[in-house]
Order: structure tokens, then sequence, then C-alpha cells
């Protein structure tokens, strides 16, 4: 009796793992670039230009094993990735790479030729407008016909962005890997025709059960908690209710300035913290409070059932779900000093877009904390000629460096640490997530 074939070979997991591995990674600095561009048109659908280059990775899947069912093995594979490596939308990132992985499977079907340019374009278009979808699932409901229209216009640029890069980039580079010899040409496999529709089924059954839980998981209290280094703290809407919702870049909410206006911020304020029900947090500039009148707090449902969101911040990561508090920060500055042209008191707000998020414990348990490079900001500051050694004082003994390993580790992180009421700094490395100084008094350069 002949041995029975496994319809994913060994090959065939190893080259999705490595390709999710791959995508992962790349989409790190995809995210960065989508940050720095965002940072300058202040919109946060100016990200969806580069969506294709998430899902290029798994039509690359499906292409290189030619099988079906590889983009949604992969797609699960690569939101695994993401997850462990601190990707700021937590476990949503999974949700948003299976449902990917599943179009992308879904686009190639109708097609008898799986390697031709329009299956691909098909496969990687919607795989990537996709993800626009998923959020808005999870994020402020838009108000009117306009709203819903930015949405789709947001949705079109992300499927076209995969038409480009998931769609003709990845069919470009199959072809070429085939011409080189680096790939084998090999005839499609299907599934069984009873195994297929199963595969697919459990599939959908996947993406709906991550999709009740995180819209569970995700919701956030009906009260939102303002305080912190102000006159008059309080709870929102049970005080102050009578603050007037508008409307602004496609989202209904209430103008987060207003809101703090009624607290009553001491002078020398500097920082915005918002937290959310799942842990998160990320941090707005006062000064962008003050400037930025699309800055909102957004219900999600009405009444004794809403629960809120923060929209409308220039950074996207300060797009918080489920926001339990607001909490004014009076100071959140360290001294980076010595041997440099430039010395400085480093402000994170300054940094915010050079940031990269892991988990750390630095005391209170395992936490996502968002971190940068402290050779970018020693570098910034111009380090004199003649330096060779950074020295980190802390609550203990200093930690010394050599000037040269610190400006060329891109892993040595100086990460913003947001307590309850305060901002302190730690020392830790991003790759791993080892502490290596919980709390970071003074940075000098010798």
């Amino acid at each position: 009796m002949g041995q029975r074939r496994i319809y994913f070979s060994t090959r065939d997991l190893l080259m999705m793992a490595a390709l999710a591995a791959l995508g992962g990674v790349v989409s790190t600095y995809v995210n960065a670039i989508g940050d720095f561009f965002q940072s300058i048109f202040g919109f946060a659908g100016t990200t969806q230009w580069a969506a294709g280059l998430h899902v290029l990775w798994l039509t690359l899947a499906v292409g290189l094993t030619r099988k079906q069912g590889a983009g949604i093995v992969t797609g699960i594979l690569k939101g695994g990735v993401e997850l462990l490596t601190g990707n700021t939308h937590g476990l949503l990132i999974v949700l948003i790479d299976v449902v990917a992985g599943l179009l992308v499977d879904l686009g190639f079907l109708p097609f008898k030729n799986k390697d031709s340019l329009p299956a691909c374009c098909l496969a990687g278009g919607l795989a990537s407008a996709s993800n626009v979808f998923v959020f808005q699932l999870f994020a402020s409901v838009p108000a009117d016909t306009l709203a819903y229209g930015v949405v789709l216009l947001v949705g079109a640029v992300a499927f076209l962005s995969g038409i480009v890069f998931a769609g003709v980039l990845a069919w470009v580079l199959l072809n070429a890997l085939r011409r080189a010899g680096v790939v084998k040409d090999r005839p499609p496999v299907l599934m069984g025709r009873r195994t297929y529709p199963i595969f697919l089924a459990v599939a959908v059954l996947l993406t709906v059960a991550l999709t009740l839980y995180l819209r569970v998981a995700l919701r956030g209290p009906s009260i939102v908690h303002i305080g912190g280094a102000v006159a008059a703290a309080y709870d929102y809407p049970q005080q102050h209710g009578d603050i007037v919702q508008i409307t602004a870049t496609s989202y209904t909410g209430v103008p987060v300035q207003e809101l703090l206006v009624r607290a009553q911020p001491e002078a020398g304020a500097s920082l915005l913290l918002v937290r959310g029900s799942d842990g998160y947090a990320f941090f707005i500039s006062m000064d962008e409070v003050r400037d930025n009148g699309d800055l909102l707090l957004s219900p999600q449902r009405e009444g004794d059932d809403a629960d809120y969101n923060i929209v409308g911040a220039r950074n996207q990561k300060a797009w918080v779900r489920g926001v339990t508090e607001l909490v004014v920060v009076g100071s959140a500055t360290l001294e980076v000093s010595g041997a440099l042209v430039k010395p400085v008191l480093y402000d994170p707000n300054d940094w915010q877009y050079n940031m990269d998020s892991t988990r750390l414990d630095v005391g209170d348990g395992s936490h996502k904390y968002q971190g940068v490079p402290l050779g970018l900001v020693l570098q910034a500051a111009e380090p004199d000629a003649r330096a060779t050694a950074v020295v980190v004082y802390t609550d203990g003994e200093p930690l010394s460096y050599s000037l040269a390993e610190v400006l060329g580790d891109d892993d040595l992180r100086l990460f913003t640490i947001i307590g309850e009421s305060d901002v302190t700094f730690a020392l830790a490395r991003l790759d791993d997530g080892q502490v290596l100084a919980a709390r970071v008094t003074r940075i000098e350069v010798r």
C-alpha cells in the first residue's frame, strides 16, 4: 500500500513560514514609512498607498507553492509573527492577515491559469483593500454619506496599491524566479472537491470567531476619566455631557481640546496619555491637543451602551480604541548632555514617528511600550569627534556603552514608559525585550 501524500509538504510549510516571517518584519518598516507620510499629510488614509506591500507575501506564497489554501495559511502565520513582535494593533492584526489570506485564495479561485497577471491583480487588490474595511469594523461608524465616500476612497487607494505591489510586482518576481531557475515550474495542485470547501468554511468560521471576539474584547467602558495634572478631574459623560459633538475627518465626536478645557490642565502640561481597555496606551502632545480640531473622542454606540475611540490624531499610533482614560502629564523629558554639539532635553513627542513597539516588563508585568533607537537620538545631538562613551544614569548603578556601539545598534532603544499618571524612560532591546535599565534618569556622552 503506497504512502499517503500530505497536501502541504515540509517544503511548502517552510516556504510559507519564511514568507510570513519576512512579511511580518517588512510590515514594521512599511508602517514606519506610512507614519512618515501621515506626519506630512495628517490623514490616516495616506498610509494605504503601501497596503499592497503587506499582502505581497501572501500572493507570493500561492505562486511559489502553486497550491490552494496557501494564502490563508501564510496569512495566519504572518498575523502570528506580527502579533508576537509587538504590532500596536494586537490581536486585530491577526484578523486582518487572516481576511487578507482568505481573499487572496478566493481571488485566484475563478482563474484556470493561476499564474496570469489578472489573477494576481484581483487577489492582491481584494486582499489589500480588506484591511480598510476590517479596521472600519472597530472604528467610529461614519456619520454621513460623505464619510462613507471617504472610506470607499481610501479602500480604492488600498485596492490600487494591491494591484501594483501584491499583483504586478508579485507576478514579475515569480516569473523572474522561474526564468532564473530558482523556482521549478510545477503544475498547480488542487485540493479535493470536498476538501477545499471544508477548508474555506473553516477559514471563514475562524474569521467570524475572531471578529466576534474582538468586537467584545476591544469594547471599552461607557465612562472615560479625564485626570492627571488637572485642577478639575471628572468622568465623561456623567459630567460635562453637554459638550457639543462635531463631525471632522469622517468621524463624529467630542473635541478633545474642549474636554481638557473643562478639566483645566496645569501650566506646563506637556503630554496627554490616552489609555485603552486592552492595555495599549499612547501619547499626544498638548500642542496638538490645542491645535488639532479634528482630534475627537468618538462614541461607538449610543446612550448607556456607548464606548469611545480617539480618532483624528496626526500619528496613527494614537488612534486608540476602547478609551478608558485621558491623563494629562506635567513634564516628560530626559536630559541628554555631555560631549555634544547640541545637548537636548529628550522629548518623546519629537520622536514618535521613529518609534516601534515591543513588550517589556519594567516591574509591573509585561506591557507594550514604544521605543526610539538611542543611537538616533544621540546622532541628532551631534556627538563631539573625541567622544567615545555613553553613560546611562539609572536609579542604581550607571551603565556604560561604547558610543560606536550605541550609534550602530538599532535595537538598543530608549522606551517611553507610560505609567498611571506620569511618563518615565527605560533602556531595553527591541529584538528580545530585554530590559537593561527600568528607569533612566539622565544620559551623558563622554
